[in-house]
């Protein structure tokens, strides 16, 4: 077995890497820069240098290969450059599932969102249930087109299964898409924080283990064109907040401001500096439940969850450890 993987210096792609490596898969690595700094070295690892936007770097890293996790991806909300969100998740895409096909890939796992299925009502979301608003960022958008690509090539004669992980925590490098560990982390630096005022929201969260585990149990036993939430607890903002504080002992003055008023805060500053993370989008993601619910792949893969207050224990006592 060879494995071909990309986006392996994102947080989930290196955190499989490294498992898998450490497991002795024989694996290729599709990187646009070779000397990152936690790209992991290894007589088992080769490195081909390229972006998944040119088909020939693909076909070239990829050939001897039989499964494929395809991890790769632009993972923000908002971009000056929108277009880049259809270059990279939907034609970068589109150019490894052509690759896959020609080099007879036995299987190949895709990680999307748990973003695509919206938000929920009172109850937790599962694969089959309808999205009940319209896409709002171009990033969930282009993942939900990325998903379709994927049951399109399966007909095709692609084995391909798609998994969608939550909010993910956990040890593992410091990339822009794991916001979960830079909130963690401002609440560990930062003796006064502001925040919206979306106590009683409800999202899941998932540590980055069963996000691996989950990865690997959807290649081994995965069906072709399915979806799999690889999810966590559901947890209110609140109860995040409390454990952060709890297990942190940490002492931060608090302030919350109602979500309209940040929402016309962040739209001000967003002309002044187009590159900051807190846009109306961002707050808007917040201010709604986003229940999930994980049975689907318990049932089917043997998926396991990591308890919430475990795997924040875990996170936070790496962050001290890495900061001593």
């Amino acid at each position: 077995m060879k494995t071909f993987i990309t986006g392996a210096t994102g947080y989930i792609g290196n955190q499989l890497l490294k498992k898998l490596a450490l497991q002795g898969e024989e694996i290729n690595l599709l990187v646009r820069d070779p000397h990152a700094l936690n790209l992991p070295a290894g007589k088992n690892i080769q490195l081909f240098k390229g972006d998944i936007i040119h088909a020939e770097r693909i076909a070239e890293a990829i050939k001897g290969c039989t499964h494929v996790y395809h991890c790769a991806a632009i993972a923000k909300l908002a971009t000056t450059e929108p277009k880049i969100f259809f270059d990279v998740n939907v034609n970068g895409t589109k150019n490894i599932l052509e690759a896959s096909l020609n080099a007879n890939i036995q299987k190949l796992v895709f990680t999307s969102s748990a973003a695509v299925f919206g938000p929920s009502l009172n109850i937790p979301l599962t694969e089959n249930d309808p999205r009940i608003e319209s896409f709002d960022n171009d990033y969930d958008f282009s993942k939900h087109m990325a998903e379709n690509l994927v049951r399109e090539f399966v007909p095709r004669g692609l084995n391909a299964v798609i998994v969608n992980p939550s909010r993910v925590y956990g040890p593992g490098p410091a990339t822009y898409s794991n916001a979960v560990n830079r909130f963690i982390k401002q609440l560990l630096n930062n003796k006064v924080l502001v925040l919206p005022n979306i106590d009683n929201y409800r999202s899941n969260f998932t540590y980055i283990d069963d996000v691996v585990n989950g990865h690997i149990l959807a290649m081994q036993k995965g069906r072709a064109g399915e979806n799999y939430i690889l999810g966590g607890e559901n947890i209110s903002y609140t109860e995040l907040l409390k454990s952060i504080k709890e297990y942190a002992f940490t002492k931060n003055y608090i302030i919350k401001i109602p979500v309209n008023f940040l929402k016309m805060l962040a739209s001000i500053y967003y002309l002044i500096n187009s590159n900051t993370e807190l846009t109306p989008a961002m707050i808007t993601r917040l201010a709604k439940n986003r229940m999930l619910c994980s049975e689907k792949a318990i049932k089917n893969l043997g998926y396991c969850i990591t308890p919430f207050k475990e795997g924040m224990y875990k996170t936070i006592d790496h962050f001290k450890k890495s900061t001593l």
